[in-house]
């Protein structure tokens, strides 16, 4: 998420905030009311590969939920409900919500889970996707694997079959020329002009801005980290232990900053303030810097993120074709006594 420090603000002028997750993230602290929900590992699911792929995994319940946990469906059957009651609807709201279950799901779900699952397979899978493993097999089996007419080859049909491609020529088009004809911007889907030939657009942030260079002389890049998934694993200690979280800054910077690795920095601009340690390296060009996403954030009473996140740096604002623009940051770095918190269970 960019520039957080909005989100924030945004987050404080809602009426509710309700967060349903399995530990408390930065999320939670901004909750009014958190609800802990159950991991897949205990319940019962089927599932595709990340992203998405070509096989179908069966995922069955591992344990029971931990503590007072329970899975999302569960929760939200039991609020459609009490919300019945409350509405003088009985039990109807909630049986129009989960026609197949009774208010006992809320303490054994497993059967209900088991025959939505059993209708989708035989309905949508073998049905509609024409899959002949039955379901008692697929869960013995735990994957099934598609069988394709052929192997997924990009613009096999336009090379083979001579199918037009999906644009006002038919052809692969160097021009746009539907960008060519857009005479106003403000009524498109995109942020700002966009070139009918590509080239270069000179970012709204960047070290070529001299005015900006001048008060936030470092471009920040913000890639994915080694130890965690975005934010996922963050409260992972042991990983946080083997792989620490730092900032990446070229060896003429950190002379001229006095600067060693380890050292702590705070990083800022007009969006917000973060605390985080550097590691010298000749890795990085001079006047660029490198601080991986996804650190979860611990504010201080002044508003100065000591996790390090560089998404209180970044701004809300898209790419002309309206991607997130994670490494288009300019940023100034001292050097400071504040603390650099890492993780939670200090």
């Amino acid at each position: 998420l960019t520039n957080i420090n909005a989100e924030i603000e945004a987050i404080k002028k809602l009426d509710l905030v309700v967060c349903l997750d399995q530990t408390i993230t930065p999320s939670g602290l901004f909750a009014d009311v958190l609800l802990p929900i159950c991991t897949h590992f205990e319940r019962h699911d089927v599932a595709l590969p990340w992203y998405k792929g070509h096989y179908y995994i069966h995922r069955p319940k591992v344990i029971e939920p931990l503590g007072e946990s329970k899975t999302d469906f569960q929760v939200f059957t039991e609020l459609a409900y009490r919300i019945g009651h409350k509405t003088g609807m009985g039990d109807r709201f909630g049986q129009t919500y989960n026609p197949r279950a009774t208010r006992d799901y809320w303490n054994n779900p497993d059967p209900v889970d088991e025959a939505y699952l059993r209708a989708w397979w035989e309905d949508r899978v073998m049905g509609h996707q024409h899959v002949e493993m039955p379901w008692n097999e697929f869960k013995r089996l735990g994957i099934y694997k598609f069988k394709l007419d052929r192997p997924h080859v990009g613009f096999q049909d336009q090379i083979e079959q001579g199918i037009p491609f999906p644009t006002a020529s038919g052809k692969i088009e160097i021009l746009s020329t539907e960008l060519a004809q857009i005479d106003d911007w403000t009524k498109t889907r995109y942020g700002s002009h966009i070139p009918s030939i590509p080239k270069w657009i000179e970012p709204f942030e960047s070290l070529n801005h001299h005015e900006k260079r001048e008060r936030h002389p470092y471009h920040m890049i913000t890639p994915h980290p080694r130890n965690r998934t975005h934010s996922i694993f963050h409260n992972i200690a042991s990983l946080q232990e083997a792989c620490p979280h730092e900032m990446m800054i070229n060896t003429a910077d950190a002379q001229r900053l006095g600067l060693r690795t380890g050292e702590v920095v705070e990083v800022f601009n007009d969006r917000g303030r973060i605390v985080v340690p550097v590691y010298l390296s000749q890795r990085c060009m001079p006047g660029v810097v490198v601080c991986p996403e996804g650190t979860w954030i611990d504010l201080d009473d002044t508003g100065v993120d000591r996790g390090g996140n560089p998404n209180l740096l970044t701004a809300d604002e898209p790419s002309p074709a309206g991607s997130f623009a994670y490494n288009t940051i300019l940023v100034d770095i001292r050097k400071t006594d504040l603390t650099f918190r890492p993780g939670w269970d200090e």
